[in-house]
């Protein structure tokens, strides 16, 4: 039977180890590798499911409202991320704008998202293909969600102005930084094992029934 072995494979060097049970607050290390196999936490889904609806509130302020404002001569100069992405554009380097744009905007929106279907569907009881569909995508694009990339380069270009003129930090760094906050602690806190053995004592259920 393909569900409740006794045995689980270490996803770091494939070493298959006796499956235990693991208590909430501890981990299961690989004793080959020491690479972490299990760490339940509690509730991953409500957790889950209150960060990603966090995340996905504060991107609209923090893509469209003022990042910094740059003060020099009297001149004033408003950036927001858009507005970033939009001069790499006009500018011609496409492929950096590109990059810029699915990396700091479209990829944590998309994993946001995700989580939050993910979670919705986890609540409903609800472990058919969509959500076997949504969890592994959601694996794939959390690789590309590079918020922090973002954030040093903002940390990079006010140590660069500061020199040159008054530089203000605006609603938008505020937003942007609880954004980054909640989706790095959803990325570490967010535990897709328990979804996957729902699922799988799911579709061992219909394999049962259907012999």
């Amino acid at each position: 039977m393909l569900y409740n072995q006794s045995h689980i494979a270490c996803h770091e060097c494939d070493a298959l180890l006796a499956r235990v049970e693991v208590p909430m607050g501890k981990k299961l290390v690989c004793p080959r590798c020491n690479g972490t196999l299990r760490k339940p936490v509690n509730d991953p889904v409500s957790r889950g499911l209150a960060l990603s609806i966090t995340s996905l509130t504060l991107m609209v302020p923090a893509y469209f409202m003022p990042i910094m404002t740059f003060d020099m001569l009297g001149l004033d100069a408003v950036d927001t991320m858009v507005k970033g992405v939009l001069h790499l554009f006009q500018s011609g380097f496409w492929w950096m704008a590109s990059l810029v744009l699915f990396c700091s905007i479209l990829a944590p929106m998309l994993e946001s998202g995700l989580v939050l279907m993910i979670c919705l569907l986890a609540r409903g009881n609800q472990y058919g293909g969509l959500l076997v569909t949504l969890l592994k995508s959601q694996s794939r694009i959390r690789r590309w969600a590079m918020l922090e990339v973002y954030m040093l380069g903002i940390l990079v270009a006010y140590v660069k102005m500061i020199d040159s003129g008054q530089v203000h930090m605006g609603v938008g760094m505020i937003c942007f930084s609880c954004m980054l906050l909640s989706t790095t602690l959803n990325t570490v806190m967010f535990d897709t094992h328990a979804i996957w053995e729902k699922v799988g004592q799911y579709r061992g259920e219909l394999n049962e029934n259907r012999a």
